[in-house]
């Protein structure tokens, strides 16, 4: 056999080949539109009361001895507290690393706008700025607001009355 008759026998095998898989993909693509098609409500509920039925009946907690059904709804439960608190100690961490990062953000705004202010600028020539509306997460505890401003004087003797 010559050089180019094997190459043209690879080159129908690869034809061949592509063929096969289009038409494989097409019939991959037409089983799953009809079993989707075929899964209508009444028949997974039909689907559903056969299977509790069967359950039922063959009371699979019964061939462990020793487990009543009881017990394992109580496992699940605190699988169910377990996942749970898995997932909460994930968002916390994620939360503490955000609010490092922006902590960070906001000490290097701090420095930039001292080092742009010049010396003669300090902070009480600048106004102070406003606070953005807290997000949902934040309102649950929001913690006291910063006494940047002097008490009354009310406030200032009481607070000295009280020191005493």
């Amino acid at each position: 056999m010559s050089f180019e008759s094997l190459q043209a026998k690879v080159a129908r095998a690869e034809d061949n080949l592509e063929a096969h898989e289009r038409r494989v993909a097409a019939d991959v693509r037409v089983f799953g539109e009809a079993w989707r098609q075929a899964w209508t409500p009444p028949r997974l509920v039909a689907a559903g009361l056969a299977a509790g039925f069967l359950a039922g009946w063959a009371r699979p907690a019964r061939a462990i001895t020793g487990i009543e059904p009881a017990r394992w709804l109580q496992l699940a439960g605190s699988l169910a507290g377990l996942a749970g608190s898995v997932h909460a100690a994930f968002a916390a961490a994620g939360a503490k690393e955000d609010a490092e990062d922006a902590a960070g953000d906001a000490a290097a705004s701090a420095a930039s706008d001292v080092a742009a202010g010049g010396a003669g600028a300090g902070p009480a020539d600048q106004p102070a700025p406003a606070r953005p509306a807290p997000s949902p997460s934040e309102r649950r505890h929001v913690p006291d607001p910063p006494w940047d401003r002097q008490p009354p004087p009310a406030e200032a003797a009481t607070e000295l009355s009280e020191r005493r």
